[in-house]
């Protein structure tokens, strides 16, 4: 980030480095704006792309080939060989590709928007765990422990694979109703819940609602009894990303040890979703970006320097806004201790 500047040997974080091979150019490849196509793939898909990265291979034997199929509508191609081998191997595949469709008529499209982001209304579908009293929705693969003392109580989900984005759709909020035309079961009125993703529902379970590519919101038992009857056990609803209005202020759980910093961060404001955290010593100076460890649990390893040290916490949020607490840890901070700032996103 611009504004952030680079760590000047205060932290050894190992984030792992990218290679990419130089002096090749990519031609982008518009496949849709509005759709891409869910895996698995197609078989005639993937064979279109097979039949592809062999033509180009003909047409340049001498020259190593890659062929990447990214999931955000594109097709990125290494332009290692002459265009015209490019654009006769991309008219085959297109060829290929709605032969697949008049094939497989049922294959399954989702919006190229993520599925976690949306801020329109998307459908979905709901079921309910943990017990009437919520109890076994505590701890959880966001790492928020008692739900109660982290400020998230019974208003919680867990998430599907194609909604958790591996643990950084944590904390965000959620407004869920259920589909009157969709069940009998949905309780009359505009009826709608506010939710905070607190777990992961794993793939195979709830009857594979929770597999990908599905939206799915497994909610605590309070929640869905005030959508509909729990007896109706599954229910369609309706849901959009909106902002988190938390009592209190953000806080920080610092763990570890003097060579591995493990940072869990709770009860957050706004977009509630933490995408970057960074953190700086008082006698450091310098940012040092954490690395995504699991849930929102954030890493850095070797600096033992920092204790005894006042520590300040820049946080990025998922929508991009970045807001630094300062002094949220005094000098004598300890490892198992949690910091509130004094103040949060808004």
């Amino acid at each position: 980030m611009d504004h952030l500047p680079a760590c000047k040997g205060c932290c050894s974080l190992n984030p792992g480095t990218r290679h990419r091979p130089p002096e090749i150019k990519y031609l982008w490849v518009e496949l849709s704006k509005d759709i891409i196509i869910a895996p698995p793939l197609l078989p005639g898909f993937a064979a279109g792309l097979a039949s592809l990265t062999a033509l180009l291979k003909l047409q340049h034997s001498r020259e190593s080939v890659s062929f990447n199929r990214r999931m955000a509508g594109k097709v990125a191609i290494p332009m290692a060989t002459p265009r015209a081998a490019a654009v006769a191997g991309l008219h085959s595949l297109v060829q290929l590709l709605w032969l697949s469709l008049l094939a497989y008529p049922r294959v399954l499209f989702v919006s190229a928007d993520s599925a976690w982001a949306v801020t329109d209304w998307a459908d979905a579908h709901a079921t309910f765990y943990g017990g009437q009293d919520a109890s076994g929705t505590m701890g959880g693969a966001c790492g928020y422990g008692n739900l109660y003392s982290t400020g998230y109580g019974t208003a919680s989900a867990a998430l599907s694979n194609a909604l958790f984005n591996n643990g950084l759709s944590c904390g965000a909020c959620f407004q869920i109703r259920c589909k009157l035309d969709g069940s009998s079961w949905c309780y009359s009125g505009d009826r709608s819940i506010t939710i905070t993703a607190t777990n992961a529902c794993p793939p195979g379970s709830e009857g594979g609602w929770c597999d990908y590519p599905k939206s799915h919101f497994d909610l605590s038992y309070p929640m869905f009894q005030m959508l509909a009857q729990p007896v109706a056990g599954v229910i369609p609803v309706s849901y959009k990303r909106l902002s988190c209005q938390k009592q209190g202020r953000i806080r920080f759980t610092v763990n570890g040890n003097p060579w591995f910093d493990l940072v869990l961060v709770t009860n957050v404001g706004g977009g509630g979703d933490v995408a970057q955290l960074q953190v700086r010593g008082s006698n450091t100076g310098s940012w040092c970006s954490m690395n995504h460890n699991w849930g929102q649990n954030w890493q850095a390893s070797g600096h033992p320097e920092l204790c005894g040290q006042s520590l300040s916490f820049g946080v990025t949020l998922g929508d991009g806004r970045f807001q630094e607490f300062p002094d949220v840890a005094p000098g004598s901070w300890f490892f198992g201790q949690t910091f509130e700032a004094d103040d949060n996103f808004h």
